[in-house]
């Protein structure tokens, strides 16, 4: 190969490495800046998830109390247990009304349906989102839906049988109007069966509560938990 071809040779051979190079560095650079990106967005879904999360908290709490004290009424007209702070309008609520529970989805639906979630790494995380929202708390609304069944059968036997225990008598205390429904339960047993299968249904929504704050929990700690990794300096 004489002079001149290798001068050519090398004059190309250049010029193709610093294309390879030009295009290798632009490649890389914007492999970077979308990974900067992706980081960036992932904080900013974990930010809302735990918002988002963080908005059950007052709820959970609220419904716990409010299934505790249901059930220690409902135990308690059953002669299951000593608690007494309650009067009769709380007795009427606890027999022929329920209490429900919702659960917020507003946040985790919007961002699937964005197609945010694809920017969270954890597949952990990812699994017990899905877990969370789709069926942790099927424990409280199975038996919530269960727990009105019992409602609506025990608002019509009262109805045609005591309307009077529902037709509230002012001339007594709450102390007599208790009393006095304690011992209508007392003779009627068909009325005793269709309130303690209530009182069931009302005992396992309070355990699934329970086991959703608990769930939860773990979730907003799991979410906290990455925030503070992509966020260490």
């Amino acid at each position: 190969m004489n002079k001149k071809a290798k001068k050519y040779l090398l004059k190309y051979s250049l010029e193709f490495l610093v294309i390879v190079m030009g295009i290798s560095v632009s490649f890389w650079l914007s492999n970077y800046q979308e990974s900067i990106d992706n980081a960036e967005k992932e904080i900013q879904v974990y930010n809302d998830l735990f918002n988002g999360i963080s908005t059950l908290d007052t709820r959970i709490k609220n419904r716990t109390f409010a299934f505790k004290f249901d059930l220690d009424i409902i135990e308690n007209l059953l002669g299951l247990s000593v608690f007494n702070k309650y009067n009769y309008d709380d007795l009427m609520t606890v027999v022929i009304d329920w209490r429900g529970f919702g659960q917020n989805q507003e946040t985790y639906s919007t961002l699937k349906e964005e197609g945010s979630l694809k920017y969270i790494v954890s597949k952990e995380l990812k699994v017990n989102l899905e877990k969370f929202y789709g069926s942790a708390a099927n424990g409280i609304i199975s038996n919530m839906e269960d727990d009105v069944i019992m409602q609506r059968e025990i608002l019509n036997y009262l109805n045609y049988n005591y309307p009077k225990l529902i037709l509230r008598n002012n001339e007594y205390d709450d102390k007599s109007l208790i009393l006095n429904f304690k011992s209508v339960l007392k003779k009627d047993l068909t009325l005793k069966s269709l309130i303690k299968a209530k009182q069931r249904f009302m005992s396992n929504k309070y355990k699934g509560i329970l086991n959703y704050d608990k769930v939860q929990k773990e979730l907003k700690g799991q979410i906290k938990s990455e925030l503070d990794k992509l966020n260490k300096p």
